[in-house]
């Protein structure tokens, strides 16, 4: 304000300034005080939302221990459709999976199960579920879908990264290749698997000894790898 003015003009210019700004501070502060109160009540509905959450996954985990497969189904429907927004979702799917398959429904844990691995926001529990997917489509007898779905994976279509279960799905491309009779092209794959795999080599190996030696004319760098594989 300027320097010059007298008391009384500073206090109209105020009360001007005041007649003039008011309507939109008053605005403006019922604005922040209505967003604060909002994302309190938010915050909120989202920890009353995940202890719920909590209590009935818990819930699930003890039918599943007690083998009440049907309640267990029940219940991770419940979950999924009442608190989808939580990681207990994701986990309550892959239980689901578990009891439809101890309730002879395999069609209905790859659903389960593929649902998982689109939506869980975890992307190790994604590859969980999509490996168990793929375990239970070779079970049904769709190898070559599954090997055209892993190929998809491998070269990272879709913006899918197979990260550290490369070799899980190298030794499902294997499993699948040996249950079509292709002995060669699993050897490939439980090779390649061998490669990255951090965990569970001895089982792969042991999938590739049983293989046999391989034949002649498997492809020169292949084979030597395989001769190196096999006589570990």
């Amino acid at each position: 304000m300027d320097s010059y003015q007298t008391e009384e003009e500073q206090v109209e210019s105020i009360k001007k300034w005041w007649a003039d700004n008011s309507r939109s501070i008053i605005f403006g502060v019922a604005l922040g005080l209505i967003g604060l109160f909002s994302w309190q009540s938010w915050q909120e509905k989202t920890r009353t939302s995940t202890l719920e959450a909590s209590d009935a996954y818990q819930q699930l985990v003890q039918m599943m221990k007690g083998t009440k497969f049907d309640e267990a189904i029940l219940v991770a429907n419940e979950i999924n459709e009442k608190y989808d927004d939580t990681p207990y979702a994701a986990l309550a799917g892959l239980h689901k999976a578990k009891a439809q398959v101890e309730t002879a429904n395999r069609t209905g844990a790859v659903e389960s199960l593929e649902k998982v691995a689109k939506t869980a926001s975890n992307q190790s529990i994604q590859h969980i579920a999509r490996v168990r997917a793929f375990k239970l489509r070779i079970a049904n007898g769709d190898m070559s879908g599954v090997i055209a779905d892993i190929d998809s994976l491998l070269a990272e279509e879709d913006g899918l990264n197979p990260g550290e279960f490369i070799s899980q799905y190298d030794a499902l491309k294997g499993d699948a290749y040996r249950l079509l009779g292709d002995t060669e092209k699993a050897r490939s794959a439980y090779i390649s698997a061998l490669r990255t795999a951090t965990m569970g080599r001895q089982l792969i190996q042991l999938k590739l000894d049983n293989l046999g030696p391989p034949a002649e004319n498997f492809a020169g760098a292949n084979k030597d790898a395989a001769v190196k594989e096999t006589e570990k």
